[in-house]
C-alpha cells in the first residue's frame, strides 16, 4: 500500500491577469465546485449532491476510466468559509482546497493551494508503479489548482459568480 501526499500553490493573480479575482468570487467558485465538480476537475465526469444539510455536502463523483482510482466515490464535503473546503472519500483520501493571503494582504497576492492525501492500496511501495503513479499524481496536483483558479476567473467573466 502506497499513500501520497501533495501540496502544490499558485498564485490567484499572476501580474497582468484580469479581472482580479476577489476572495469573495474564489470561495463562491468553490462553492460551486462542491456542487459541479465536472465544472472544474477534467477527470469527473459528472457529481450528484445526496445532501446538503448544515454546510456539509455528501455527494457521488464519477471519475474517468483509467485513471487507477475507482470510477465511482462517495465523498463528504465541508466548507470553513471563507479559508479553506476539505474533500474526504470512502476509502480514507482526504483533498483540502485552501484560499490564502500573500504577503501584503491584498487581492493582488491571493493564493490557492491544494493539498491531497491519496491511498493506493494495490500499489507496492518502491515499485515502478509506485514511482509513475507519483509522478503523475504530482502534475495532476499542478493541473487542478490551475484549473480552478481558470474555472472561476472565466465564470467571473461571464458573469456565474459576480
Amino acid at each position: 500500500m502506497v499513500n501520497y501526499y501533495f501540496a502544490y500553490t499558485a498564485p490567484i493573480n499572476p501580474p497582468n491577469t484580469t479581472p482580479v479575482l476577489t476572495v469573495p468570487q474564489v470561495w463562491q467558485g468553490l462553492q460551486r465546485k462542491i456542487r459541479f465538480a465536472q465544472e472544474f476537475v477534467s477527470a469527473i465526469t459528472s457529481c450528484t449532491v445526496l445532501e446538503d444539510k448544515d454546510g456539509v455536502v455528501t455527494r457521488a463523483v464519477t471519475f474517468k476510466d483509467g485513471l487507477g482510482v475507482a470510477t465511482n466515490k462517495k465523498e463528504v464535503v465541508k466548507g470553513y468559509e471563507p479559508t479553506w473546503v476539505d474533500f474526504h472519500q470512502e476509502d480514507g483520501a482526504v483533498i483540502r482546497n485552501i484560499i490564502s493571503a500573500g504577503p501584503d494582504g491584498t487581492d493582488e497576492s491571493l493564493h490557492m493551494t491544494y493539498m491531497f492525501e491519496w491511498r493506493y492500496p494495490t500499489i507496492e511501495e518502491g515499485s515502478v508503479e509506485a514511482k509513475e503513479t507519483h509522478e503523475k499524481l504530482k502534475k495532476m496536483a499542478k493541473m487542478a489548482v490551475d484549473m480552478s483558479i481558470n474555472t472561476i476567473r472565466e465564470m467571473v467573466v461571464e458573469g456565474k459568480i459576480k
